[in-house]
């Protein structure tokens, strides 16, 4: 009975073996282990020579490790401070883009500020323009009053002055033309029928004007009294269309100097009136200029701002792109060293079973590479 469990024990432990054995067949590695050992034992190798081989590949492989994770540690150091010399240079960016836009956000309500007192100025200094436009129109308009009633009150002095130079060249004595003069005179019919001529042409012309309406009523008065005395003959009919004459160019004197002072008051209005504009228009576009040179002073500074957020913006692109691109390389390292480790691990935990086995399973081993054989297995034959 003993016989039988102890063969059944021995049989179980020789199948566990064997799973273990054909295990490690199944990593390239072990594979190529198991070959190697086969020929070693095929060719009588001293058994301590592939201990030491397979101490000396482990020992190599934990040499490997350890290098590997002090070169791992290194480069991701390297990582370490790169991203945060990059991440800085990120924040730092991204404080300048805060700090442009609170200066834009503080230029731009001034400049619009300045643009709509600009435009208020600008519709105030029309309005003026336009005072200044009618005060203009209107001064013209005066001054084209006063020379239209200079010129008719100029025709009626010369009606005046040529019917007096009729009575001058035709009466015979001259000196009774002369104010308070008592001296008698004779006189030539055909003047009377001159002036009242002359004087009625005048009349109808002088009706006709707007400023000596009244004057060419007196005109046409002499004209009927210069006929008269030529019907009656009367000299002192005659002695009264003369003074009546020289009255009148009195009356056109003072209607004149009255004409005169008016526009020269209303010239001296208009002038000081003018003057008041033109000092309200220069301290408009003073101050249109002024904000004009504010405005693009602004513009200026707006532009210059937009450009460098433009700038600070491409390079926190740039940056931002550079640490990310860096943080994808130290990613890719650290899972290129992790695979390594796993890789190695797997590869040492290998060797280290293969040391197991044949520390404690030699005979199994030995029977296995020999059944391995007998199937035909070339590689285990070599």
């Amino acid at each position: 009975m003993k016989s039988i469990v102890l063969l059944v024990l021995v049989a179980t432990a020789f199948a566990t073996n064997l799973a273990a054995f054909e295990k490690l067949e199944k990593s390239k590695l072990g594979k190529t282990l198991l070959n190697t050992i086969a020929i070693q034992m095929q060719t009588g190798e001293p058994l301590e020579r592939i201990f030491s081989t397979l101490y000396d590949l482990e020992e190599r492989y934990q040499n490997d490790q350890r290098e590997d994770d002090a070169e791992n540690k290194a480069f991701q150091g390297v990582c370490d401070a790169d991203l945060a010399g990059l991440n800085q240079e990120i924040a730092n960016l991204e404080q300048r883009d805060t700090e442009l836009q609170a200066k834009l956000d503080e230029l731009q309500p001034v400049h619009d500020q300045k643009v709509g007192q600009r435009v208020a100025k600008l519709a105030e200094k029309t309005l003026l323009q336009q005072v200044i436009d009618e005060a203009q129109a209107k001064r013209q308009e005066q001054n084209d009053e006063f020379e239209a009633q200079r010129e008719e009150l100029s025709f009626v002095s010369g009606v005046l002055a040529e019917a007096r130079r009729l009575f001058t060249d035709n009466l015979q004595a001259p000196a009774f033309l002369q104010k308070g003069s008592s001296e008698a005179v004779h006189f030539t019919p055909q003047v009377f029928a001159q002036v009242a001529t002359h004087l009625n042409a005048a009349a109808h012309k002088a009706g006709q004007m707007k400023h000596i309406r009244t004057f060419g009523k007196a005109i046409k008065l002499m004209a009927s009294l210069a006929v008269k005395a030529q019907q009656y003959a009367n000299q002192e009919l005659t002695g009264r269309i003369i003074q009546l004459i020289d009255d009148l160019q009195n009356q056109l004197n003072q209607a004149f100097d009255l004409a005169r002072k008016t526009e020269d008051s209303r010239r001296q209005a208009y002038e000081a009136y003018s003057s008041l504009l033109n000092r309200d228009m220069n301290k408009l576009n003073t101050a249109i200029a002024n904000l004009e040179a504010e405005i693009q002073s602004l513009a200026d500074q707006l532009a210059a701002t937009h450009s460098s957020q433009d700038d600070n913006a491409a390079r926190l692109e740039a940056k931002t792109q550079q640490r990310d691109d860096r943080r994808a390389e130290c990613q890719q390292a650290a899972y290129e060293y992790q695979q390594r480790r796993t890789a190695r691990d797997g590869d040492r935990q290998t060797v280290s079973d293969l040391i197991g086995h044949l520390n404690t399973n030699m005979r199994d081993l030995k029977e296995y590479i020999a059944m391995r054989v007998a199937a035909g297995d070339t590689d285990l034959s070599q």
